[in-house]
């Protein structure tokens, strides 16, 4: 079994948009958690969704999951205060339904720039050795600075970013997440990270830089740029920019 959870929980404050929060804003006609969650909704080896969402979002999410038709949604939990928090809720709604050997493919609700080739890859992987980290070449120097001054320059050769999916066995990321919350941490950067505190040996997955994470304005207008370029693929063909 295979399921994506998604985290959507946002209120968009870096992206200077008001009252809408970041997942809801429209690229193409469709708000960004929709595009994400089509992704999903059409893989053939996607058996079910699961969302944590701030309260507040709740209604608006359900409007549009059935407005859409994303019927593999089976979970809309609500989150927490901190993305680990809301990740841990939706992971814990799973396990009561799910086996602990399930594949949990945990992903950002507004990262929609992936494909199904990066969803089977983490699925494979995951099966195979336990963990799939989305990840992407580091393409410029990384400096370690204090202050002004620059004590460090790192090889980019080995560095990756890590990104999303990152996927798991059910089982083994609900017991790191339930020691990382007994130990007192409320708010790791992200599942990896939580993984790895707990010994696992990760493994990657390297993807397209285009995967981003929509946070900003600047990313905004990155993630529409993309969307244009693969529109007009699809009705011109890959010669068409």
């Amino acid at each position: 079994m295979n399921i994506a959870v998604l985290f959507a929980g946002g209120v968009g404050s870096r992206m200077n948009t008001g009252s809408v929060p970041k997942q809801f804003l429209q690229i193409h006609g469709k708000p960004i958690i929709i595009h994400t969650l089509e992704h999903f909704e059409r893989h053939p080896e996607i058996d079910a969704i699961a969302i944590a969402i701030l309260p507040e979002g709740r209604a608006e999410l359900e409007r549009l999951v059935h407005r859409f038709d994303i019927s593999k949604v089976r979970w809309i939990v609500d989150g927490g205060a901190t993305g680990q928090q809301s990740r841990h809720n939706a992971l814990r709604a799973v396990a009561a339904g799910c086996p602990d050997d399930a594949i949990v493919l945990i992903h950002d609700g507004v990262r929609p720039l992936i494909d199904d080739e990066l969803i089977s890859r983490n699925i494979a992987l995951a099966k195979e050795k336990g963990n799939a980290i989305t990840s992407s070449k580091v393409n410029e120097t990384i400096v370690v600075a204090e202050g002004d001054t620059i004590t460090s320059v790192l090889p980019r050769g080995p560095l990756y970013a890590a990104r999303a999916p990152q996927s798991f066995r059910l089982g083994e990321i609900l017991r790191a997440y339930d020691r990382t919350l007994a130990a007192g941490e409320l708010d790791s950067i992200d599942s990896a990270t939580i993984m790895q505190q707990s010994g696992a040996q990760l493994h990657h997955i390297e993807g397209p830089a285009s995967n981003i994470k929509v946070t900003t304005g600047d990313d905004l207008h990155i993630a529409r740029t993309f969307f244009s370029i693969v529109e007009n693929r699809e009705l011109f063909g890959s010669g068409e920019a």
